[in-house]
């Protein structure tokens, strides 16, 4: 197979389109091993940095699969092309933080409230549970594990909507945001210690406001949360 050389300034973009584009013709199928990082830089004439990022989008965007100790793989269609798009424009403008937070604010305000409205006993259970797993971590001051389940707890209410487009744009969402500020929040638990604690305590306003299924009040808890978050992690990311 041929790859032309790269001449743009985001040369892992381009990487990118070119592998997505022989896949699309069918010069690369599915199952298809990809070339190794060093014979890919040497191909497309780019260090193998930029071959690394351009690996690691098209990982994020479900197109290629890296198995450890065998090589990186072509993937099977999924049913993600939806959310695809929306995946590789938050892979690759680093700068769309502050329309992140904003997208936020509008999304997850009304995935509260749906949530609300909708969540079984037994997905309150999860989103519960969630909160309890955070509560545990900032007892033993571990805020690195107690972001994962910060995602989770987020994540079991957006599956509490019962609407799995809702919960796919979701993830994508969520994962790109914290991949992008992952600094900043590590940096929110460091030096404010007390940020941990306000954080647990409004995650519990919103757990008992969908718990008691009222829509109007998860919004405005889910609201003030995230302008919380907000306004702490742009000291940092700004």
């Amino acid at each position: 197979m041929d790859f032309s050389p790269i001449k743009t300034r985001r040369l892992y973009e381009e990487i990118v389109e070119q592998i997505k584009t022989l896949i699309t013709d069918g010069k690369l199928k599915p199952g298809d091993k990809l070339l190794a990082e060093r014979e890919l830089a040497e191909q497309f004439q780019v260090s193998r940095a930029s071959v690394r990022e351009a690996i690691r989008t098209l990982e994020m965007l479900g197109v290629i699969d890296i198995r450890p100790g065998e090589g990186t793989f072509v993937r099977g269609n999924g049913g993600d092309d939806i959310i695809r798009p929306l995946a590789m424009f938050l892979a690759v403008e680093r700068n769309s933080l502050l329309d992140m937070f904003e997208m936020r604010r509008i999304f997850e305000t009304a995935t509260a409230a749906l949530a609300a409205e909708r969540a079984s006993e037994e997905e309150i259970d999860q989103i519960g549970s969630a909160l309890a797993d955070m509560k545990e971590r900032l007892n033993v001051q571990d805020s690195e594990k107690g972001q994962e389940f910060d995602a989770a707890f987020h994540y079991a209410i957006a599956e509490a909507t019962h609407n799995s487009l809702l919960t796919k744009l979701f993830k994508t969402v969520s994962e790109e945001f914290q991949k992008a500020n992952s600094v900043a929040r590590r940096q929110l638990y460091h030096d404010k210690p007390e940020n941990a604690q306000i954080l647990i305590d409004q995650h519990t306003q919103i757990f008992e406001a969908i718990q008691s299924h009222s829509p109007e009040v998860a919004s405005k808890v889910m609201l003030t949360h995230l302008m919380f978050a907000e306004r702490e992690l742009r000291k940092w990311i700004v």
